[in-house]
């Protein structure tokens, strides 16, 4: 991978991705066509959600860490939440009566659970609360240009 990435623009793009997932689910289309594409964003976002959690564990020393811990903390919320959504969903794209989905889908939601565990902890750790606002490197750049 990479050394130096974006981080923001991928959380954007995660996020991006949950908001289309929760409106395909939603707009309630036909399984046969969709469900396996859901199925495959789903597990897509979560190995993406892996990777940058391993990130930014390795690299302690990110400007503006802080922030995007919180940032994906938030996004690791919203994950684990369409997955309960996808799991209680009663539509057309159903997966309680799926056995094998239903438990790959808890698997993916515990797995999402830690990882926001995980980062709740780092987030204590360094100090940061779930309502603690933070400024933003650009923002502090602002400020600087006032003085």
């Amino acid at each position: 991978m990479n050394k130096r990435f974006n981080f923001e623009d991928n959380i954007f793009i995660i996020l991006m991705r949950l908001r289309m997932i929760r409106d395909i689910i939603i707009l309630d289309p036909e399984p046969d066509l969709f469900l396996e594409k859901i199925l495959d964003d789903i597990h897509f976002t979560d190995h993406l959600l892996r990777i940058l959690l391993e990130y930014i564990q390795e690299n302690d020393r990110l400007i503006a860490r802080d922030e995007l811990l919180n940032q994906l903390s938030k996004t690791e919320g919203q994950f684990s939440q369409l997955i309960r959504d996808f799991l209680g969903h009663d539509g057309n794209i159903s997966v309680r009566e799926i056995a094998p989905v239903s438990e790959k889908l808890l698997v993916l939601r515990n797995s999402s659970m830690e990882r926001h565990n995980t980062l709740e902890e780092l987030c204590h750790k360094a100090g940061i609360g779930p309502d603690n606002a933070t400024v933003s490197f650009d923002e502090i750049n602002e400020l600087l240009k006032a003085l």
